[in-house]
């Protein structure tokens, strides 16, 4: 199904693989398959959540609709051009033992990661950061 938000954000919910795919166009190649760990990783530690993409700037939002229509709900990840971010809408209230939260806003922190190696480093920690996200 496709959500259109004014014209310039079209949005897909649950997109498949190729949807992601397309709305990556242009991203560096290590940066998409990173992305699509990184939300493989969402997708295994909460199965079921709703899931929807900006078909046109590839962001992935996360929980909208269980948990509220204030932004992304749980989180969002993006593709950059140097790494790939995955934020957490109250990010400020979560515990993050291993250190790995970056910002200084009044809710919103993120993680950046780099290459896979760093994903795999970080992947425990990640994961616990979004199920605590989740149960915000």
């Amino acid at each position: 199904m496709v959500h259109v938000r004014g014209v310039a954000n079209p949005q897909r919910d649950r997109p498949s693989r190729i949807a992601i795919e397309k709305a990556l166009a242009g991203r560096d190649a290590e940066l998409k398959k990173l992305y699509l760990k990184i939300h493989e990783l969402v997708l295994k530690a909460l199965p079921g959540v709703s899931y929807i993409i900006d078909s046109k700037d590839g962001m992935m939002g996360y929980g909208a609709h269980q948990y509220g229509a204030d932004g992304w709900g749980i989180a969002a990840l993006a593709c950059h051009s140097r790494w790939v971010s995955l934020g957490f809408v109250r990010g400020a209230k979560l515990l993050d033992p291993s250190r790995i939260l970056e910002g200084a806003g009044k809710n919103v922190r993120h993680v950046k990661i780099r290459s896979e190696a760093e994903l795999k480093e970080r992947s425990r920690a990640i994961r616990a950061l979004v199920l605590a996200a989740a149960e915000r």
